[in-house]
C-alpha cells in the first residue's frame, strides 16, 4: 500500500507531490484527481511543481499511464512554468523520465538525486508559450 500527498500551501506557486511505497492502481487515481484539483485551484497564476519520488516502489504500467495523464494535464495550463522530480531510484527515475517524455513536461523537468540542483532548476526554470498559442485545457 502506497501513499500520496498533494500540497499548495508548503512553499509559494510550488505544488508539492510526493508518492510513496506501493502504489495502487485507486490509489493513483485518487493522487491524479488531487493533483488536477491543485491545479485548477491555481487559477491561472503561475505555479511549478516539485515531486519527491524517493520512496517510491515503481509503478505498475496502469499506474504509470495515469501518472502520465496528470503531467499531461499540467502541461495543458499556460500557467505551468516547470518541474523538478527528487528520486532515489534507477529504476523509478528511468520510468518518471519515459512517462515525462510522452506526457508533454520533459523539456522543462529536471530529474535528479541532488535536492539543491533541483531547487536551482526551480529557480531558474521558466516555460513560456508563445503568444497565439492555444491552451490546451479540457
Amino acid at each position: 500500500m502506497g501513499t500520496w500527498k498533494v500540497d499548495t500551501n508548503r512553499k509559494p506557486g510550488i505544488l508539492w507531490l510526493e508518492l510513496e511505497g506501493v502504489v495502487t492502481l485507486a490509489e493513483m487515481a485518487s493522487f491524479v484527481a488531487a493533483h488536477n484539483a491543485a491545479i485548477d485551484r491555481f487559477a491561472g497564476k503561475d505555479y511549478k511543481v516539485f515531486c519527491d519520488v524517493r520512496k517510491l516502489s515503481p509503478l505498475t504500467a496502469e499506474c504509470a499511464d495515469l501518472f502520465e495523464k496528470a503531467k499531461n494535464y499540467s502541461n495543458a495550463h499556460r500557467n505551468f512554468r516547470g518541474s523538478a522530480v527528487w528520486v532515489s531510484s534507477a529504476v523509478v527515475s528511468m520510468q518518471h523520465r519515459r512517462t515525462s517524455v510522452s506526457g508533454g513536461v520533459m523539456n522543462t523537468e529536471l530529474i535528479s538525486n541532488d535536492e539543491q540542483a533541483l531547487w536551482k532548476h526551480l529557480n531558474q526554470v521558466y516555460r513560456d508559450i508563445p503568444p497565439g498559442q492555444p491552451d490546451k485545457r479540457r
